[in-house]
């Protein structure tokens, strides 16, 4: 889109450091209205998770206990850049899967009450996300939002499939797939804005 420059920060930056925190805030700083917008990786917070405690016990849930430490980083490190950017004017939203553990995170339930922030839901297949067979996927994502605007515009990507019809099972490296957007919900998301 013109007029649109989109800086990033990805896995690579090590989002937790202080350091890498620190670029973005300064850009939001120097250009007040930035939007701004999070997917965290969520593993750590996937219902897998659940069996995988039970199946390899105390030793691994101590193992997922220290990588979820470091991920509630992330999830600071974005409320803190998400508080600079609402109180310059601009707008903020983060995705996750719709049905992992980590919305129930206290700090990212008193962020989203601070801010009033709106829920929303999003399906892979009301966007065109398919796999390799052309058989849609139905990635079931939850989007939060400062926009109302961004909010209306993402509540109507959402599956038009009939209740039995059967969507391509998010396994392998399908999974790896789901972790990125559509270029349709990219510019349902930019265009919102």
């Amino acid at each position: 889109l013109d007029n649109v420059k989109v800086c990033r920060v990805t896995i690579e930056d090590d989002f937790p450091l202080p350091s890498t925190v620190e670029r973005p805030a300064n850009q939001i700083r120097c250009n007040p209205g930035t939007s701004l917008h999070a997917s965290l990786p969520c593993t750590v917070w996937s219902k897998w998770q659940v069996m995988a405690i039970h199946r390899y016990g105390p030793k691994y849930l101590l193992k997922l206990s220290k990588r979820r430490s470091k991920a509630k980083l992330s999830v600071q490190s974005f409320i803190s850049l998400a508080d600079i950017a609402i109180s310059l004017g601009g707008n903020v939203s983060f995705e996750w899967p719709r049905h992992c553990t980590g919305w129930l995170l206290p700090i990212l339930i008193e962020f989203i009450e601070r801010h009033q922030l709106y829920a929303v839901d999003v399906d892979g297949c009301g966007c065109g996300m398919k796999n390799a067979s052309g058989v849609p996927i139905l990635k079931q994502w939850r989007f939060l939002t400062s926009s109302q605007p961004q909010a209306v515009s993402l509540s109507a990507v959402r599956c038009t499939h009939k209740p039995d019809f059967e969507h391509a099972v998010i396994e392998g490296s399908v999974t790896k797939q789901t972790e990125s957007y559509p270029p349709s919900l990219c510019r349902t998301m930019l265009t919102s804005l």
